[in-house]
């Protein structure tokens, strides 16, 4: 015997039984979810129905007592892992089929009667099968062995098969139907998951021209406008006090020629943020560009751990922040600017705070700026406040997300 050949075999079906689940935890975490309610409310049929009616289970039928005590053990067990967040695989998943179908079976012989309404829960069990194990390699095998199983108890237990009242049609039409129903269900599978991966393709090739877009304007055109800079800088040296007018025009250029490369310096921090870093090292890394480029003295704090966010959250954070310190820049004549990111138990909130000039009292009718905030804080399901100080000096800009807000995520 070839041992090699043999663990070969071995390795590819369980690469086949992995297909659609290892790669996809939140598929099988959500089909567990389902079986477990699921198996909740057909135990507590079955116990409403036995205290109703004791002439059902005792003292001829005590073994439906047992099962219904054996499977109220067995998902108890399972829920209570759910609700302490332990792994879930999709091995957890297999043995829950397995005994679902070995639970359901013994009910069947313990009813001993081929009318007995229960083997309907045989399909919604193989349904969840398939949802979980698209590939028909595996599912296949398992509803046969379930037909197998049912077919024997069916005819080994009680009165067996009346041929003549046509029970053997009846079985073969629910037999065919445990096929049917686990086929269509890895069908529907496999085309939604195969979109998925479709789509999931074309994120990330998005996502990887997003992030050599702003290395390129990096390496070029960020590389220029600072080189405009300099050399504008230069010019105004070279003049010196001979020429006021030029030396207004010059300063004016030069302003531009900050506000040009800070403006530049957005999608190439962005570029960051898609790569995958944390938010609050970006912020950092882009409030000391800000004090750089401005030449405002700007302070960055951080106060809690940062959580797992999704890539859609950090990025909106950074957008607030990026065109929040671009009116501090351009509009408030700020000396000093202050952001804050707090990460809390409930929320996470970030601020930004300037003293300069404040806020116009048309400030919202100004632009786009502060309505794009409000539009990113919302789709973070957020809320987004602008607030000027006391005396009326200097603006803040807070935007603050809930938890449920932020959790998960790609």
């Amino acid at each position: 015997m070839n041992f090699g050949s043999l663990n070969a075999r071995v390795a590819a079906i369980g690469k086949r039984i992995d297909m659609g689940s290892r790669g996809e935890p939140d598929v099988v975490l959500h089909a567990i979810r389902l079986s477990v309610w699921g198996r909740w409310y057909i135990w507590l049929f079955v116990a409403i129905m036995l205290a109703r009616r004791p002439e059902l289970w005792y003292p001829e039928r005590i073994g439906w007592v047992v099962l219904s005590v054996l499977l109220a053990a067995i998902n108890g067990f399972v829920h209570l892992r759910l609700l302490k967040n332990r792994s879930m695989t999709w091995r957890w998943m297999f043995v829950l089929s397995a005994v679902d179908i070995a639970l359901i079976t013994a009910n069947i012989a313990v009813k001993d009667n081929f009318d007995n309404f229960i083997f309907v829960t045989y399909y919604p069990s193989l349904a969840l099968f398939a949802v979980v194990f698209s590939s028909l390699m595996v599912i296949l095998p398992w509803v046969t062995a379930t037909a197998a199983v049912y077919t024997l108890v069916i005819v080994t237990t009680g009165p067996g098969l009346d041929i003549d009242a046509g029970q053997d049609h009846v079985l073969v039409a629910r037999l065919a139907m445990m096929y049917l129903v686990a086929v269509i269900v890895s069908m529907i599978v496999r085309f939604e998951r195969a979109r998925w991966r479709s789509a999931v393709s074309r994120e990330r090739r998005m996502r990887q021209e997003r992030v050599e877009l702003s290395q390129t304007i990096h390496d070029t055109t960020a590389q220029t406008a600072f080189m405009v800079d300099v050399g504008i800088h230069r010019a105004k040296r070279l003049a010196g006090e001979s020429d006021g007018e030029l030396a207004e025009v010059l300063d004016a250029t030069a302003d531009l020629s900050r506000s040009a490369v800070w403006q530049i310096r957005g999608p190439i921090d962005e570029g960051r943020i898609v790569e995958g870093r944390e938010l609050g090292r970006v912020l950092w890394s882009h409030c000391k560009s800000f004090e750089t480029i401005s030449g405002i003295p700007t302070e960055f704090s951080q106060s809690g751990e940062e959580p797992h966010l999704s890539r859609d959250i950090r990025s909106g954070f950074y957008s607030v922040a990026h065109n929040a310190l671009t009116n501090s820049y351009l509009h408030a004549r700020a000396n000093r600017v202050e952001v804050g990111l707090f990460y809390e138990d409930d929320r996470i909130t970030l601020s930004v705070s300037d003293d300069g000039v404040g806020l116009p009292e048309d400030y919202a009718e100004r632009g786009r700026g502060y309505d794009g905030m409000r539009s990113i804080a919302k789709r973070m399901g957020g809320t987004l406040i602008v607030e000027s100080s006391e005396r009326e000096r200097g603006a803040t800009v807070t935007c603050s997300v809930p938890r449920v807000g932020y959790q998960g995520g790609n």
